[in-house]
């Protein structure tokens, strides 16, 4: 008799385990999308607070009026240096392109004396 309890009762018992074992699946499962939904939050509030450090940035980075000036300033200096390098240029390019004449060299005569012996 004792064997038959035992066949009896396995079955009872794997029948128990397996409801115990769909229990904590669904205890799992609700566990995990909370999870799911608490780190969602946490990266929305993240993407926030990115968002609103880079228009803080964005925001210091807007030029001031005298950055402007002198910006405006160094690109006249700039500019104004290009064309007087230009300048230069054209000059030598007309220097090198002209002709250019050369006086003949005028040479004084040399009076030789005689050795006379």
């Amino acid at each position: 008799m004792p064997v038959l309890l035992l066949a009896m009762i396995a079955p009872l018992q794997a029948a128990e385990l397996s409801q115990v074992g769909a229990k904590v699946a669904e205890k799992a499962d609700k566990i995990q999308q909370q999870t799911e939904s608490i780190e969602l939050q946490k990266a929305r509030a993240a993407a926030a607070e990115t968002s609103a450090r880079e228009q803080a940035v964005l925001s210091q980075q807007q030029k001031e009026p005298w950055e402007q000036i002198e910006r405006a300033k160094a690109q006249q200096q700039f500019s104004e240096r290009g064309q007087r390098e230009a300048k230069y240029l054209q000059e030598a390019k007309e220097a090198a392109a002209k002709e250019h004449k050369m006086d003949t060299p005028k040479m004084k005569l040399i009076k030789q004396k005689s050795v006379e012996d």
